[in-house]
């Protein structure tokens, strides 16, 4: 409850509305008022207060001032609510606005109703309850908004990430720790795969060839021996040699046999058929000992050349090729080039050679012994056996190596490269998956989906519950509007009240039809005029004005916490005949009675008279309305101020009479020059009441005197022919003082003896 304006200024025409101090606010206040002098600027102060708007003060400034608005109001509970510096401060009471306002945004404007005041309607009639739980479905409403825009921005960004993955098959992607070599080697295979022309067309490694040598076959040389031999000749032939010694002597003797086909000598002709030494030289010479001394003489050169150290250059210029295919498979395996040891080639054919070259050496001196032991055999045997392991060993690793080339290459005649692209595509998008900001990303699109979804069931939950109560509510409200409409002798009524959701997720908004002589009309719109019967052609303005009426008293009504409500009513009479004016009274004093507080206020000065004398009646006990004025103060501002209600809504007869009556008893404030003026008006009043139809209207006194009364010698006017005299002294006194122009003196004794005969007139001739 509101019980004092302290500070009212700067607003409209308040540009200080309290000049004289806090005014008092009763339970009850009215509040009358020309039109034009500020009762809408102050419902709307009061509607202010109840939403702490700030914008609505600030669109009603004073407007000829520079100031800005300033309202100070004092609540029952002792504290202040105030619009200082364009902000509101302090807690607001529940205040219901009844106004042009209302109308407009609840009900309608000028020809048509609108949606949105269809849904301020649904509002405005579903209470506070439904009203929160509409207000949270749009909350939720936005907050489901705020998750679609969440989620479209991360769809946005996660799927020009993901693709060509799906989204969902992008964000359940799990990390894989060795994505990057997989690409890697995912993309080798690509490349093979597009180049497989250029790869088939590589060289293989080859193996190096093993050494081949027939150790047997030179052991079996060294050890042979023939028997048939001489071993005279073989001594003698050796002396001779060594005697006459000489490089390729032994030579040159045995080429010199074949010319011995004479018993003399070929170069000195001398006989030599009894010579013992040319019988030694045939034995020397034989055949069979000269095939033996060939292969003996060709043992040096045979080890010399099968165990060269060329084969090591030969072996290794296979492994460089080898090393050199090796290293330009690399590129597509992993795999590593054996190595050849040379050295130890080279150290174990020079062993070989080491151990055989002396011993075909040895046997080449003494061709008829046997060279050599098992353990000769064991260690040249052992020396070319490490040659032919390490190469072996070689050749075993790149027999490996052309394996996997091999099979690599059978590998690329059925690679998918379709696949492949799809695999390499899911690692890279693996490895964009886990940066940071895509972890969250995918966070946030995961719970916006999630909360969408709660949102969205929370929604669809309060919806059904909505939809509960409106039904309940509007069929209950529709029945209190028609009982109101009834009430006041409306001739329509409203039917088919429900609500209806415009569009997919729409706001709720009342829809109605109008009941007019048992016919139903639709509301139409304002353009409807030509199309039939529609709300814009069936109702009268005072029909529109008591429609709204009826919704707003019929929600108040129903208001189960009406007694905590401060209802503000701004001309709710308006347009409103007598009989639905004498209900809307009712209906006030109804609320007034129910409500924490009602300021009602109207430039119908007789209106708030009625109500007031209502309220004054005791049912069950009186209320004493307080009755403030809104008045026109210095340059044409506007001011509350105390209202003497009987006076403002007294007639001219009535005021006349007051005036003189005061003066004769004593106790008039008025001047009496005024008293004087009031005199002819007063009688003028009396004579047209006491004889209504008989006197023309607005004629004076003078007139009255001498053209009705003076020859009236029938009819209720004869009975006046005796006050003829009277009246006409008490004229031509009063009329003096009825011109500016004049300066005649008011006596007062005169004047006292002139009002009492007027007073005598009235009480004595009835």
């Amino acid at each position: 409850m509101i019980k004092k304006i302290l500070t009212l200024k700067n607003v409209g025409l308040f540009r200080h509305g309290c000049p004289n101090g806090a005014v008092d606010l009763h339970q009850t206040t009215a509040i009358y008022s020309d039109n034009a002098r500020g009762k809408s600027t102050f419902a709307t102060v009061l509607r202010a207060c109840h939403m702490l708007d700030a914008t609505r003060l600030t669109a009603r400034r004073t407007i000829d001032v520079v100031d800005a608005p300033e309202v100070k109001l004092f609540l029952e509970n002792g504290a202040q609510l105030k619009y200082e510096g364009g902000a509101w401060n302090g807690t607001s009471p529940d205040i219901a606005v009844f106004d042009s306002e209302f109308v407009e945004r609840n009900v309608y404007s000028g020809f048509s109703v609108r949606p949105d005041q269809r849904q301020a309607l649904l509002d405005f009639a579903l209470g506070d309850t439904t009203v929160q739980l509409k207000k949270q479905v749009e909350e939720l409403s936005i907050d489901i908004q705020e998750q679609t825009k969440k989620i479209r921005e991360t769809e946005t960004l996660l799927s020009d990430l993901a693709s060509p993955l799906g989204l969902q098959q992008f964000i359940d992607l799990e990390p894989i720790d060795d994505a990057k070599d997989q690409i890697d080697k995912l993309q080798k295979r690509i490349d093979a795969t597009k180049n497989v022309q250029q790869l088939n067309a590589r060289g293989d490694p080859t193996a190096v060839e093993l050494v081949q040598f027939d150790l047997l076959a030179i052991f079996d040389v060294l050890a042979r021996q023939l028997v048939d031999i001489e071993k005279t000749a073989e001594a003698t032939v050796n002396a001779h040699i060594a005697k006459y010694g000489g490089v390729g002597l032994e030579d040159w003797i045995s080429q010199g046999q074949v010319f011995l086909e004479t018993p003399n000598c070929p170069f000195c002709g001398q006989s030599v058929s009894s010579l013992e030494l040319i019988t030694a030289y045939r034995s020397h010479f034989n055949t069979v000992y000269q095939g033996l001394k060939e292969e003996v003489a060709a043992l040096e050169t045979k080890i010399t050349s099968s165990l060269a150290d060329t084969l090591a250059d030969l072996a290794f210029s296979t492994a460089t090729t080898n090393a050199a295919r090796i290293e330009a498979w690399k590129d597509q395996l992993e795999i590593d080039s054996p190595i050849l040891e040379k050295d130890a080639v080279i150290e174990a054919l020079t062993g070989a050679r080491n151990v055989l070259i002396p011993l075909a050496k040895q046997k080449f001196g003494a061709p008829l012994e046997s060279v050599g032991t098992d353990a000769d055999v064991g260690v040249a045997e052992q020396h070319i056996a490490t040659v032919n392991q390490l190469i072996t060993d070689y050749n075993d690793v790149v027999a490996v190596i052309a394996s996997k080339v091999e099979d690599f290459k059978k590998g690329l005649a059925t690679e998918d490269i379709g696949g492949l692209v799809t695999e390499l595509q899911r690692l890279q998008a693996s490895i964009q998956r886990q940066r940071p900001e895509v972890v969250q990303a995918c966070a946030d699109y995961q719970f916006a989906t999630t909360e969408k979804i709660r949102l969205n069931q929370e929604k669809v939950q309060i919806r059904e519950q909505i939809d509960t109560l409106m039904e309940k509510t509007l069929t209950q409200y529709q029945t209190s509007i028609n009982s109101i409409l009834a009430t006041f002798g409306a001739k329509f009524s409203i039917d088919k009240l429900s609500a209806v959701y415009q569009g997919h997720g729409g706001r709720p908004q009342t829809k109605y039809g109008l009941k007019v002589r048992n016919q139903e009309v639709e509301l139409g719109s304002g353009s409807d005029f030509s199309s039939g019967h529609s709300f814009s052609t069936t109702l009268s303005e005072s029909d529109k004005r008591t429609l709204a009426w009826a919704f707003f008293i019929a929600r108040l009504e129903a208001d189960l916490a009406l007694d905590s409500k401060l209802i503000v009513l701004d001309d709710p009479v308006s347009s409103m005949d007598r009989n639905r004016r004498n209900q809307t009274i009712r209906r006030i004093a109804l609320l007034a009675t129910n409500c924490k507080q009602l300021i009602v206020l109207s430039h119908d000065a007789y209106f708030i008279r009625m109500l007031r004398d209502l309220l004054l009646k005791p049912n069950p006990t009186p209320i004493i309305p307080k009755v403030l004025e809104i008045i026109r103060v210095e340059n044409d501002y506007s001011a509350f101020d105390d209202c003497d209600l009987d006076k403002i809504c007294a007639s001219d007869y009535y005021r006349h009479h007051h005036m003189v009556a005061e003066y004769v008893n004593g106790n008039s404030p008025a001047d009496i020059r005024d008293v004087a003026k009031a005199i002819r008006p007063l009688l003028e009043g009396y004579l047209h009441r006491r004889f209504p139809g008989h006197i023309p209207r607005n004629q004076m006194l003078g007139r009255i005197i001498a053209d009705h009364i003076a020859h009236a010698t029938t009819g209720p006017l004869s009975h006046l022919q005796q006050c003829v005299t009277k009246l006409q002294e008490i004229n031509e006194y009063a009329s003096q003082f009825h011109h500016d122009t004049d300066s005649i003196s008011v006596v007062d004794a005169e004047l006292l003896q002139y009002a009492r005969q007027s007073l005598d007139m009235i009480y004595k001739n009835g």
